[in-house]
Protein backbone atom coordinates (compact mmCIF):
# COMPACT_ATOMS: atom_id res chain seq x y z
CA UNK A 1 0.00 0.00 0.00
CA UNK A 2 1.87 3.05 -1.26
CA UNK A 3 -0.23 5.42 1.09
CA UNK A 4 0.96 7.41 4.11
CA UNK A 5 -1.72 6.14 6.53
CA UNK A 6 0.10 6.33 9.05
CA UNK A 7 0.99 10.06 8.52
CA UNK A 8 -2.70 10.98 9.18
CA UNK A 9 -3.29 13.02 12.07
CA UNK A 10 -6.81 13.71 13.36
CA UNK A 11 -7.04 16.72 11.46
CA UNK A 12 -6.09 15.05 8.37
CA UNK A 13 -8.99 12.51 9.04
CA UNK A 14 -11.83 15.32 10.31
CA UNK A 15 -11.06 16.29 6.66
CA UNK A 16 -11.78 13.66 5.21
CA UNK A 17 -14.31 12.35 6.81
CA UNK A 18 -16.09 15.52 6.05
CA UNK A 19 -15.28 15.07 2.29
CA UNK A 20 -16.64 11.93 2.46
CA UNK A 21 -20.01 13.47 3.88
CA UNK A 22 -20.40 16.70 1.81
CA UNK A 23 -18.45 15.88 -1.22
CA UNK A 24 -16.38 18.87 -2.70
CA UNK A 25 -16.40 21.40 -0.91
CA UNK A 26 -14.38 24.76 -0.60
CA UNK A 27 -11.77 25.04 2.21
CA UNK A 28 -14.30 27.91 3.85
CA UNK A 29 -16.77 25.43 4.16
CA UNK A 30 -14.96 22.61 5.39
CA UNK A 31 -13.66 24.98 8.36
CA UNK A 32 -16.70 25.70 9.04
CA UNK A 33 -18.19 21.97 9.65
CA UNK A 34 -14.75 20.69 11.19
CA UNK A 35 -13.96 23.84 13.36
CA UNK A 36 -11.14 23.70 11.90
CA UNK A 37 -9.09 27.63 11.26
CA UNK A 38 -8.56 28.28 7.72
CA UNK A 39 -4.67 28.72 8.32
CA UNK A 40 -5.16 25.12 9.31
CA UNK A 41 -7.31 24.09 6.57
CA UNK A 42 -5.00 25.19 3.77
CA UNK A 43 -2.25 23.15 5.18
CA UNK A 44 -3.78 19.64 6.37
CA UNK A 45 -5.38 20.14 2.73
CA UNK A 46 -2.37 20.52 0.75
CA UNK A 47 -0.98 17.71 2.59
CA UNK A 48 -3.39 15.60 1.85
CA UNK A 49 -3.17 16.90 -1.31
CA UNK A 50 0.36 16.03 -1.51
CA UNK A 51 -0.80 12.32 0.00
CA UNK A 52 -3.18 11.89 -3.10
CA UNK A 53 -5.93 11.78 -0.92
CA UNK A 54 -7.89 14.37 -2.20
CA UNK A 55 -8.16 16.61 -5.75
CA UNK A 56 -8.89 19.97 -5.96
CA UNK A 57 -12.01 20.46 -8.12
CA UNK A 58 -12.09 23.28 -11.04
CA UNK A 59 -12.99 26.48 -9.93
CA UNK A 60 -17.06 27.55 -9.34
CA UNK A 61 -18.14 29.98 -11.75
CA UNK A 62 -20.77 32.85 -11.09
CA UNK A 63 -19.51 33.53 -7.75
CA UNK A 64 -18.32 36.87 -6.20
CA UNK A 65 -14.65 37.62 -5.78
CA UNK A 66 -11.61 34.72 -6.71
CA UNK A 67 -13.18 31.98 -7.27
CA UNK A 68 -13.39 29.16 -5.14
CA UNK A 69 -11.98 25.81 -5.68
CA UNK A 70 -13.30 23.08 -4.33
CA UNK A 71 -11.71 20.03 -2.22
CA UNK A 72 -12.85 16.20 -2.96
CA UNK A 73 -11.85 12.67 -2.03
CA UNK A 74 -10.01 11.26 -4.81
CA UNK A 75 -11.78 8.37 -5.96
CA UNK A 76 -9.09 6.04 -7.49
CA UNK A 77 -6.47 6.72 -5.00
CA UNK A 78 -7.37 3.66 -2.77
CA UNK A 79 -10.25 1.05 -3.00
CA UNK A 80 -11.86 -1.63 -0.28
CA UNK A 81 -13.63 -4.86 -0.50
CA UNK A 82 -16.73 -5.97 1.94
CA UNK A 83 -18.27 -9.37 2.39
CA UNK A 84 -21.79 -10.43 3.44
CA UNK A 85 -23.25 -14.02 3.52
CA UNK A 86 -25.59 -16.17 4.13
CA UNK A 87 -26.03 -20.32 4.63
CA UNK A 88 -25.86 -20.50 0.70
CA UNK A 89 -24.07 -17.83 -0.66
CA UNK A 90 -22.01 -15.05 -0.62
CA UNK A 91 -21.89 -11.65 -2.37
CA UNK A 92 -18.83 -9.15 -2.26
CA UNK A 93 -18.65 -5.60 -3.20
CA UNK A 94 -15.99 -2.97 -3.85
CA UNK A 95 -16.13 0.15 -3.42
CA UNK A 96 -13.74 3.08 -4.52
CA UNK A 97 -12.30 5.52 -1.83
CA UNK A 98 -14.90 8.36 -2.29
CA UNK A 99 -17.87 5.06 -1.02
CA UNK A 100 -18.77 4.94 -4.52
CA UNK A 101 -19.45 1.05 -5.59
CA UNK A 102 -16.93 -0.18 -8.28
CA UNK A 103 -18.53 -3.44 -8.78
CA UNK A 104 -20.10 -6.43 -6.93
CA UNK A 105 -20.75 -10.22 -7.47
CA UNK A 106 -21.97 -13.13 -5.64
CA UNK A 107 -21.17 -17.20 -5.84
CA UNK A 108 -23.13 -19.93 -4.21
CA UNK A 109 -21.60 -21.44 -1.04
CA UNK A 110 -21.99 -24.73 0.20
CA UNK A 111 -20.89 -24.99 3.58
CA UNK A 112 -20.01 -21.17 5.62
CA UNK A 113 -17.18 -22.17 7.10
CA UNK A 114 -13.81 -19.74 7.00
CA UNK A 115 -11.93 -22.21 4.28
CA UNK A 116 -14.87 -21.78 1.80
CA UNK A 117 -16.07 -18.18 2.93
CA UNK A 118 -12.31 -17.18 2.50
CA UNK A 119 -11.66 -19.09 -0.78
CA UNK A 120 -15.19 -17.69 -2.30
CA UNK A 121 -14.08 -13.94 -1.87
CA UNK A 122 -10.59 -14.47 -2.61
CA UNK A 123 -11.92 -15.83 -6.11
CA UNK A 124 -14.55 -13.02 -6.23
CA UNK A 125 -12.22 -10.45 -5.28
CA UNK A 126 -9.57 -11.83 -8.21
CA UNK A 127 -12.06 -11.54 -11.06
CA UNK A 128 -13.65 -7.91 -10.15
CA UNK A 129 -10.07 -6.37 -9.61
CA UNK A 130 -8.92 -7.96 -12.92
CA UNK A 131 -12.48 -6.93 -14.34
CA UNK A 132 -12.05 -3.46 -13.22
CA UNK A 133 -8.31 -2.74 -13.57
CA UNK A 134 -7.53 -2.23 -9.94
CA UNK A 135 -4.53 -2.69 -8.26
CA UNK A 136 -4.02 -4.97 -4.99
CA UNK A 137 -1.36 -2.69 -3.95
CA UNK A 138 -4.01 0.35 -3.21
CA UNK A 139 -6.26 -2.13 -1.26
CA UNK A 140 -7.19 -0.79 2.08
CA UNK A 141 -8.63 -4.57 3.15
CA UNK A 142 -11.08 -6.46 2.96
CA UNK A 143 -14.34 -6.17 5.79
CA UNK A 144 -16.52 -9.05 6.44
CA UNK A 145 -20.06 -8.16 7.90
CA UNK A 146 -21.03 -11.70 10.19
CA UNK A 147 -24.03 -13.17 11.55
CA UNK A 148 -23.64 -13.10 15.25
CA UNK A 149 -22.73 -11.11 18.42
CA UNK A 150 -19.51 -11.33 20.65
CA UNK A 151 -17.91 -12.89 24.01
CA UNK A 152 -16.34 -10.48 26.08
CA UNK A 153 -13.28 -11.47 25.48
CA UNK A 154 -13.79 -10.51 21.43
CA UNK A 155 -14.23 -13.61 19.82
CA UNK A 156 -17.18 -14.38 17.54
CA UNK A 157 -20.70 -15.59 19.04
CA UNK A 158 -22.02 -16.63 15.41
CA UNK A 159 -25.86 -17.27 15.07
CA UNK A 160 -26.73 -20.86 15.49
CA UNK A 161 -26.59 -21.26 11.60
CA UNK A 162 -22.99 -20.63 11.61
CA UNK A 163 -21.33 -23.35 14.07
CA UNK A 164 -18.20 -23.42 11.62
CA UNK A 165 -17.62 -19.63 12.62
CA UNK A 166 -17.14 -20.57 16.10
CA UNK A 167 -13.47 -20.38 16.13
CA UNK A 168 -10.85 -18.56 17.36
CA UNK A 169 -8.25 -18.10 14.68
CA UNK A 170 -11.46 -17.50 12.59
CA UNK A 171 -9.83 -14.02 11.65
CA UNK A 172 -6.44 -14.93 10.86
CA UNK A 173 -8.19 -18.06 8.76
CA UNK A 174 -10.00 -15.24 6.42
CA UNK A 175 -6.46 -12.96 6.27
CA UNK A 176 -4.61 -16.66 5.39
CA UNK A 177 -6.59 -17.39 3.07
CA UNK A 178 -7.34 -13.71 1.19
CA UNK A 179 -3.89 -12.85 1.17
CA UNK A 180 -4.96 -9.18 2.75
CA UNK A 181 -6.03 -7.24 5.74
CA UNK A 182 -9.19 -8.60 6.98
CA UNK A 183 -12.10 -6.33 9.04
CA UNK A 184 -14.58 -8.18 10.90
CA UNK A 185 -17.77 -6.86 12.98
CA UNK A 186 -21.54 -7.86 13.78
CA UNK A 187 -23.68 -7.38 10.67
CA UNK A 188 -25.84 -5.31 12.18
CA UNK A 189 -23.07 -2.50 13.30
CA UNK A 190 -21.27 -3.08 10.14
CA UNK A 191 -24.58 -1.92 8.13
CA UNK A 192 -24.22 1.25 10.59
CA UNK A 193 -20.72 2.07 9.79
CA UNK A 194 -22.22 1.49 6.14
CA UNK A 195 -24.59 3.59 6.26
CA UNK A 196 -22.19 6.67 8.60
CA UNK A 197 -19.70 6.33 5.25
CA UNK A 198 -21.83 6.09 2.11
CA UNK A 199 -25.31 6.07 3.13
CA UNK A 200 -28.17 8.09 4.62
CA UNK A 201 -26.22 7.99 7.87
CA UNK A 202 -23.74 10.62 6.44
CA UNK A 203 -26.41 13.31 7.40
CA UNK A 204 -26.75 12.42 11.02
CA UNK A 205 -24.01 12.67 13.78
CA UNK A 206 -26.34 10.23 15.99
CA UNK A 207 -28.43 7.52 14.85
CA UNK A 208 -29.81 4.11 15.42
CA UNK A 209 -30.04 1.29 12.62
CA UNK A 210 -31.67 -1.94 12.86
CA UNK A 211 -30.50 -4.77 10.91
CA UNK A 212 -33.09 -7.64 10.14
CA UNK A 213 -31.09 -10.67 9.46
CA UNK A 214 -30.94 -13.77 10.47
CA UNK A 215 -31.34 -12.44 13.76
CA UNK A 216 -32.75 -8.73 14.67
CA UNK A 217 -29.83 -6.84 15.65
CA UNK A 218 -28.68 -3.04 14.96
CA UNK A 219 -25.92 -0.49 15.43
CA UNK A 220 -25.32 2.73 17.01
CA UNK A 221 -23.87 5.49 15.57
CA UNK A 222 -23.51 8.40 18.45
CA UNK A 223 -21.39 11.41 17.39
CA UNK A 224 -20.18 10.05 14.15
CA UNK A 225 -18.74 7.16 16.30
CA UNK A 226 -19.61 3.20 16.31
CA UNK A 227 -20.96 2.88 20.26
CA UNK A 228 -19.83 -1.22 20.97
CA UNK A 229 -20.45 -0.85 24.79
CA UNK A 230 -18.46 -2.65 27.14
CA UNK A 231 -19.33 -5.83 25.60
CA UNK A 232 -19.37 -5.02 22.46
CA UNK A 233 -22.62 -5.75 21.36
CA UNK A 234 -24.32 -2.48 22.08
CA UNK A 235 -27.57 -1.74 20.12
CA UNK A 236 -28.62 -5.09 19.30
CA UNK A 237 -31.99 -5.91 19.71
CA UNK A 238 -32.89 -9.54 19.45
CA UNK A 239 -33.74 -9.82 23.12
CA UNK A 240 -37.34 -8.17 22.74
CA UNK A 241 -38.12 -10.93 20.65
CA UNK A 242 -37.88 -14.32 22.36
CA UNK A 243 -36.73 -17.08 20.04
CA UNK A 244 -39.74 -19.98 19.75
CA UNK A 245 -42.49 -17.12 18.84
CA UNK A 246 -42.70 -14.79 16.00
CA UNK A 247 -40.12 -12.23 15.26
CA UNK A 248 -40.10 -9.37 12.78
CA UNK A 249 -36.03 -11.18 11.53
CA UNK A 250 -35.68 -11.86 8.29
CA UNK A 251 -34.94 -15.87 9.24
CA UNK A 252 -38.75 -15.63 10.93
CA UNK A 253 -39.83 -14.35 7.56
CA UNK A 254 -38.52 -17.30 5.31
CA UNK A 255 -39.82 -19.59 7.88
CA UNK A 256 -43.33 -18.02 7.69
CA UNK A 257 -43.04 -18.54 3.81
CA UNK A 258 -41.65 -21.87 4.16
CA UNK A 259 -44.90 -23.24 6.62
CA UNK A 260 -46.84 -21.57 3.94
CA UNK A 261 -45.83 -23.99 1.02
CA UNK A 262 -43.40 -21.91 -0.60
CA UNK A 263 -39.82 -22.94 -1.47
CA UNK A 264 -38.10 -20.37 0.18
CA UNK A 265 -34.30 -21.49 0.59
CA UNK A 266 -32.12 -18.13 1.61
CA UNK A 267 -32.75 -14.44 1.55
CA UNK A 268 -31.74 -13.88 -2.22
CA UNK A 269 -35.20 -16.02 -2.89
CA UNK A 270 -37.54 -13.14 -1.69
CA UNK A 271 -35.87 -11.09 -4.61
CA UNK A 272 -38.71 -13.43 -7.22
CA UNK A 273 -41.47 -14.16 -4.67
CA UNK A 274 -44.40 -15.38 -6.78
CA UNK A 275 -47.94 -13.14 -6.64
CA UNK A 276 -49.71 -15.79 -4.99
CA UNK A 277 -47.26 -15.22 -1.83
CA UNK A 278 -47.94 -11.77 -1.67
CA UNK A 279 -50.84 -12.34 1.81
CA UNK A 280 -48.63 -14.07 3.69
CA UNK A 281 -45.94 -11.44 3.25
CA UNK A 282 -48.11 -8.38 3.61
CA UNK A 283 -49.42 -10.11 6.73
CA UNK A 284 -45.89 -10.51 8.05
CA UNK A 285 -44.75 -7.35 7.25
CA UNK A 286 -47.52 -5.49 9.27
CA UNK A 287 -46.91 -8.09 12.29
CA UNK A 288 -43.14 -7.03 11.77
CA UNK A 289 -44.28 -3.47 11.74
CA UNK A 290 -46.46 -3.66 15.04
CA UNK A 291 -43.21 -5.47 16.98
CA UNK A 292 -40.86 -3.08 15.81
CA UNK A 293 -43.06 -0.08 16.82
CA UNK A 294 -43.04 -0.70 20.35
CA UNK A 295 -39.42 -1.15 20.79
CA UNK A 296 -38.16 1.34 18.61
CA UNK A 297 -40.35 3.69 20.48
CA UNK A 298 -39.31 2.87 23.74
CA UNK A 299 -35.53 2.28 23.07
CA UNK A 300 -36.01 5.64 20.44
CA UNK A 301 -36.84 7.61 23.82
CA UNK A 302 -34.23 6.35 25.74
CA UNK A 303 -31.20 7.02 23.23
CA UNK A 304 -32.59 9.78 21.28
CA UNK A 305 -31.19 9.41 17.76
CA UNK A 306 -31.64 11.88 15.48
CA UNK A 307 -32.91 9.11 12.90
CA UNK A 308 -33.82 5.15 12.93
CA UNK A 309 -32.86 2.96 9.73
CA UNK A 310 -34.20 0.25 8.86
CA UNK A 311 -31.53 -2.21 7.01
CA UNK A 312 -30.81 -6.04 6.46
CA UNK A 313 -30.68 -8.94 4.22
CA UNK A 314 -34.30 -8.11 2.66
CA UNK A 315 -34.82 -6.76 -0.87
CA UNK A 316 -35.49 -3.35 -0.38
CA UNK A 317 -39.21 -3.71 -1.61
CA UNK A 318 -39.63 -5.52 1.72
CA UNK A 319 -37.50 -3.12 4.12
CA UNK A 320 -39.21 0.14 2.66
CA UNK A 321 -42.59 -1.88 3.52
CA UNK A 322 -42.05 -2.33 6.79
CA UNK A 323 -40.97 1.24 7.32
CA UNK A 324 -43.55 2.59 6.02
CA UNK A 325 -45.82 0.61 8.22
CA UNK A 326 -43.86 1.41 11.57
CA UNK A 327 -45.84 4.08 13.44
CA UNK A 328 -43.78 5.24 16.24
CA UNK A 329 -46.30 7.65 17.51
CA UNK A 330 -49.10 5.24 18.43
CA UNK A 331 -46.72 3.15 19.90
CA UNK A 332 -45.90 6.05 22.59
CA UNK A 333 -48.15 6.80 25.74
CA UNK A 334 -50.82 9.58 24.48
CA UNK A 335 -48.85 12.12 26.56
CA UNK A 336 -46.02 11.82 24.75
CA UNK A 337 -45.84 14.38 22.20
CA UNK A 338 -41.84 15.05 22.32
CA UNK A 339 -40.41 15.09 18.64
CA UNK A 340 -39.86 11.80 17.11
CA UNK A 341 -36.85 10.65 15.37
CA UNK A 342 -36.41 10.20 11.23
CA UNK A 343 -37.67 6.78 10.81
CA UNK A 344 -36.39 5.61 7.16
CA UNK A 345 -35.41 2.42 5.36
CA UNK A 346 -31.73 2.04 3.90
CA UNK A 347 -30.98 3.37 0.35
CA UNK A 348 -28.58 1.03 -0.09
CA UNK A 349 -31.52 -2.19 -0.01
CA UNK A 350 -30.45 -5.23 0.46
CA UNK A 351 -26.65 -4.63 -0.47
CA UNK A 352 -26.22 -2.80 3.15
CA UNK A 353 -24.67 -5.93 4.56
CA UNK A 354 -21.61 -5.62 1.43
CA UNK A 355 -21.72 -1.94 1.42
CA UNK A 356 -21.38 -1.72 5.05
CA UNK A 357 -18.52 -4.52 5.15
CA UNK A 358 -16.67 -2.59 2.19
CA UNK A 359 -17.26 0.55 4.07
CA UNK A 360 -15.14 -1.02 7.94
CA UNK A 361 -11.75 -0.68 5.94
CA UNK A 362 -12.70 2.84 4.83
CA UNK A 363 -13.60 4.08 8.16
CA UNK A 364 -10.82 2.45 10.26
CA UNK A 365 -8.42 3.72 7.94
CA UNK A 366 -9.14 7.19 7.27
CA UNK A 367 -11.84 8.56 9.73
CA UNK A 368 -11.58 10.18 13.07
CA UNK A 369 -10.61 6.92 15.02
CA UNK A 370 -12.93 6.37 18.02
CA UNK A 371 -10.67 7.09 20.82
Amino acid sequence: MTLPLDRLNQSHRRILDTLLGTGASSRAEIATLTGLTRPAISQFAQELIDFGLITEEPARQGLRGQPARPLAICPTAAFSAGVNFSHSYLELMVLDLAGRSIGSARAAIAKPGPAEIGQSSRALLTNLMNKHGLSPDYLLGVGFSLPGDFYSDGSLMPHPWFPELRRPDFSASLATALGFPVVLDNDGRASAIGERVIGIGRQYRTFMLVHLGHGVGGGLIIDGKPYRGAQGNAGILGQYFPYGAPRPSGQDLLETLQRAGFAIDDFDSLEALPEKASPVLEAWITRAADQLAGVLAMTGRFFGPEAIIIAGRLPPAITNAIAKAINLREALPPQDDLPLPYLSASTLGSAAGMAGAAALPIFQSLLPSSA
